[in-house]
Formats: structure tokens, sequence, C-alpha cells
């Protein structure tokens, strides 16, 4: 699988699909280094591999290296920092669970 940054998501696809899933993070308007993750999307023909919380691992990986602060609209999302205590160091204080 290869994953691919691109401005604003993280892309996976593979040699026979150039689409296979992403994970949007927009940033929010008039707020330096702060982002949403709108969604985590895998097509349905590669669900249940994985694919979707390694697009939310390097996801972290991405907003740790560069400072960003995260707000979190996706259930997915949501599910994997519930998961994955670690990952909350990217949320604000008052959105930690």
């Amino acid at each position: 699988m290869d994953y691919r940054i691109e401005e604003d998501r993280i892309v996976a696809s593979d040699d026979q699909q150039p689409f296979v899933g992403e994970i949007s993070f927009p940033k929010v308007a008039g707020v330096p280094n702060r982002v949403v993750v709108e969604r985590v999307f895998v097509h349905p023909d590669y669900r249940g591999q994985g694919i979707a919380a390694e697009l939310v691992n390097r996801f972290v990986k991405y907003a740790t290296a560069h400072q960003l602060t995260v707000k979190l609209i996706c259930p997915y999302a949501v599910k994997q920092f519930k998961v994955h205590p670690e990952y909350q160091q990217l949320l604000l204080p008052e959105d930690r669970f």
C-alpha cells in the first residue's frame, strides 16, 4: 500500500486502485496550525485490512511533526483516538476524553 500526503489529506493507493482511501483534514480558517479531521474513508473492497487505522496513524505522525492541533468530527477518528490515548496530545485540553 502506498500513502501520499497532499495539502489537506493523506491518500492510500495500490497498483490496482489509485484511490483506496483517505483521511481528510482541512485547515481551520483564521486559526494557525489547527485542522479538522473530517473523514476517514476506505473503499469497500479494501475494508477490514487495517488501512483506516494506518491512515489515522500516519495523520497523527504528520500532525505531530507539523505541530498541529486537531478537532475531530469523524466518528472513526474519534474511535481511534479513544483506542490510542497517546494520540490525544494533538487535541486541545478541552477536547480530550
